[in-house]
């Protein structure tokens, strides 16, 4: 079995004077509202084996957060192609890219919730459908796939395991 995460990088700080997107930093807010979500990822005892990690600031320190609060620390990737909206879809690129079975995706909006929309379209299912709609910052998604290489993953194997806010928690 597989396990993907998504999260989205934390609120960013639009208080500086940093006009360069890539650089925006995230706010004292948006480290709170992670580690809420850090909180709830260590009740749940989940884990990464492997993060792919877009390579703007707000995101690698979104990141930051999170694996200090892992026993174990994972493989860390920075992607180009996670950066806001990509030609490629984040199901494609952990298509193309994993190799180790819990994988983590920390990026942005629109890209998540495009992501998600594509590979579940049609999709009734509660977390599905708040994830397309409302995907707030350090919101995090999981599903799981029955199968053993990434290559396989699709829609009829898959269980959409949650999506959960800070604001929910």
């Amino acid at each position: 079995m597989l396990n993907l995460s998504l999260i989205r990088h934390a609120k960013s700080d639009w208080n500086r004077s940093i006009n360069d997107d890539m650089n925006r930093p995230i706010s004292l807010k948006g480290m709170n509202k992670t580690k809420k979500i850090c909180k709830f990822l260590k009740e749940r005892k989940i884990s990464f084996d492997e993060v792919f990690c877009s390579p703007s600031r707000r995101t690698k320190e979104t990141l930051d957060i999170i694996i200090k609060q892992l026993p174990d620390k994972p493989l860390v990737n920075y992607l180009e192609n996670l950066y806001h909206t990509s030609a490629i879809d984040i199901f494609d690129t952990v298509m193309l890219e994993a190799t180790k079975k819990k994988v983590l995706i920390v990026s942005h909006q629109p890209l998540l919730s495009n992501s998600i929309d594509n590979f579940f379209s049609g999709s009734q299912n509660k977390h599905y459908l708040n994830a397309i709609t409302s995907y707030t910052t350090s919101a995090f998604f999981n599903v799981s796939f029955k199968c053993k290489n990434w290559h396989q993953i699709l829609k009829s194997n898959a269980t959409l395991n949650f999506f959960v806010k800070p604001s929910d928690l």
